[in-house]
């Protein structure tokens, strides 16, 4: 896959209290934004320690298939076939390993990893919840390997802290 559109875009950390938060499409991140008292941009990103919230792989690929298509106003289905043939790529439903990647060519410390359920510990605005769209509004999509096997390799360090570069490491080996 050729990532370089999103990893050649600007990487935002938040100040949320206390916390540094690394915000990823469809894992918070409007609600993330809304509600930072301070937001650092690249070179800015100066801090110790980065907290991300990440979501189960599957579910978020989903929703961001269904997002993008809602935003475009195409057919998820279509949206899921340009995906599958390599002839889109976006944000909304780029894996989170990836994500992780961008952030780590501004930020070279450690990052603690948090289950997307704890989102109310990082903020009470909570848009765009997935779960309250009725049926009608998102469509069951298959899941695509590349976009989601990495991350489920994320999903084992939940609540722990490393070293960014040996969490991909261990990601992408």
């Amino acid at each position: 896959m050729n990532w370089n559109n999103i990893l050649s875009s600007d990487c935002t950390v938040c100040k949320l209290g206390p916390r540094m938060v690394y915000p990823i499409f469809r894992c918070g991140f409007t609600s993330i934004r809304a509600t930072a008292d301070k937001t650092y941009v690249n070179e800015e990103i100066k801090t110790k320690n980065i907290d991300v919230l990440i979501r189960d792989p599957a579910d978020r690929f989903m929703s961001g298939v269904n997002e993008y298509a809602r935003q475009n106003k195409v057919e998820v289905e279509d949206t899921w076939n340009l995906i599958a043939q390599n002839k889109l790529i976006n944000k909304h439903f780029a894996p989170q390993y990836v994500w992780l990647m961008h952030l780590q060519k501004f930020h070279k410390g450690t990052v603690t990893l948090y289950p997307f359920k704890d989102i109310k510990k990082f903020t009470k605005k909570h848009t765009h919840k997935w779960s309250t769209l009725s049926a009608t509004e998102k469509e069951p999509v298959a899941q695509i390997e590349e976009f989601v096997d990495k991350d489920f390799l994320l999903l084992k360090y939940l609540n722990k802290t490393l070293t960014i570069k040996e969490l991909l490491k261990n990601v992408l080996s």
